[in-house]
């Protein structure tokens, strides 16, 4: 299929619905740094309410949550990159000019946000944007290969290692994250119950090692693999036609849980160095695994789209979707207010089971906020501040009443 399968300029909808998912989804994944549950010492987790379901929840977030919906944020970037570069094709100076003002803010904003949790990804989004810009000329054909080159770009080091270094010594595993240079006691200790100064000095220290950890496992070259891909998908037309597909769905479906299951078999941890050729490959494995359950979710969404009322059950995530930049910040004040100590100080007190409904809880407020946030105005609060900003100009952005005309 080349790049005329997708219309130029159309709005795409079932992407807002796709984008409100991945919210929700990242929302799973990121409450368990918030709340302190990575860093209970696993000693004293089994006091926590309902722990005998922990196991479940967290076979659950292995298969169907862990990098997953990254992915689906990730290719969704880069395909609203490529449905404003067809509509801008002709006309590409002042496009790209604007769009690399656009993502310069969008850094500002992810390094506010990193100082504030550590867990941010829009500063790696920003930095990768600007690459992203320089590939936008490539030969349509040559995007799909290279969106996969970058995605197991991260084996390259990996085999490096595992030839000229000896491997790192195990780290005692003393919780669900453990740090060689800093206790889980020491990082509860500020997030449940310090001061200010003391959250943003240890929130530097895991920025730190966020940072670092992104050589082992590759982040910045599988994100930026996954950029391309979106950018491929929406100049393949993918999101209007191909999605629509079942057999693709199933194909999906079938090779992402396939996948997934034998990266789960043998334990496979894309965080960490490999110890063998064959884990390097098993890690090759885990990532294919999660950009097709991706890609299956896509598609799954997509089918309740295609439905007579499926617009309808979806308007939930459209909503979140349409409000995306403003939701994902507003999870990291609400979880940072919920459970910091500088906050209610909920640290380290709640399950997977109540977490996982807390979650639900959160999402449906933010549904709620946004339905009428959206009824009085065309972009949410921090969409509006970032378009003010590129434009270098205050807009507009109350909805105006249809003018009615007298009979």
């Amino acid at each position: 299929m080349n790049s005329s399968a997708a219309t130029p300029g159309a709005r795409v909808h079932i992407i807002d619905a796709i984008r409100g998912l991945a919210i929700l989804g990242i929302l799973f994944a990121n409450i368990q740094s918030w709340s302190g549950y990575k860093y209970i010492l696993l000693q004293s987790i089994e006091a926590l309410p309902l722990y005998h379901l922990d196991a479940l929840f967290l076979q659950l977030n292995s298969w169907l949550v862990d990098g997953k919906f990254y992915a689906i944020f990730s290719m969704l970037f880069g395909a609203g990159f490529g449905l404003q570069y067809m509509k801008n094709q002709s006309n590409q100076a002042p496009f790209i000019r604007k769009y690399r003002r656009r993502i310069g803010f969008l850094l500002m904003f992810g390094i506010l946000h990193a100082l504030l949790w550590s867990g941010d990804i829009l500063t790696l989004y920003a930095l990768l944007a600007f690459v992203l810009v320089l590939l936008r000329n490539l030969d349509y054909e040559k995007l799909l290969p290279v969106a996969l080159l970058l995605l197991c770009a991260f084996a390259v080091p990996q085999m490096a290692m595992l030839i000229l270094a000896e491997p790192p010594g195990p780290i005692p595993t003393l919780a669900h994250k453990t740090y060689s240079d800093l206790s889980p006691q020491s990082i509860s200790d500020a997030f449940g119950s310090g001061t200010w100064s003391e959250v943003l000095s240890v929130n530097l220290h895991n920025l730190y090692w966020r940072w670092r950890d992104f050589l082992p496992n590759g982040r910045i070259s599988r994100v930026l693999g996954l950029f391309v891909l979106g950018f491929y998908l929406a100049r393949s037309g993918f999101f209007v036609s191909r999605i629509y597909e079942r057999k693709l769905l199933l194909a999906f479906l079938l090779l992402g849980l396939a996948a997934t299951g034998a990266a789960q078999h043998t334990g496979t941890n894309i965080t960490k160095w490999a110890f063998s050729p064959g884990d390097v490959l098993m890690k090759m494995v885990l990532v294919a695994g999660q950009v097709l359950l991706a890609l299956g979710y896509m598609s799954i969404l997509a089918q309740v789209f295609s439905l007579k009322f499926g617009q309808t059950l979806l308007f939930p995530l459209t909503l979140i979707g349409r409000m995306a930049f403003t939701s994902y910040l507003m999870q990291s004040v609400i979880g940072i207010t919920v459970f910091y100590g500088i906050g209610l100080g909920y640290w380290g007190t709640m399950g997977l089971a109540q977490l996982w409904l807390l979650v639900l809880v959160t999402y449906s407020a933010q549904v709620i906020f946004a339905a009428g946030w959206l009824h009085f105005f065309k972009q949410g609060p921090v969409e509006w501040l970032w378009a003010c900003l590129t434009e270098g100009r205050l807009k507009s952005n109350r909805r105006v009443a249809a003018a009615t005309t007298a009979d």
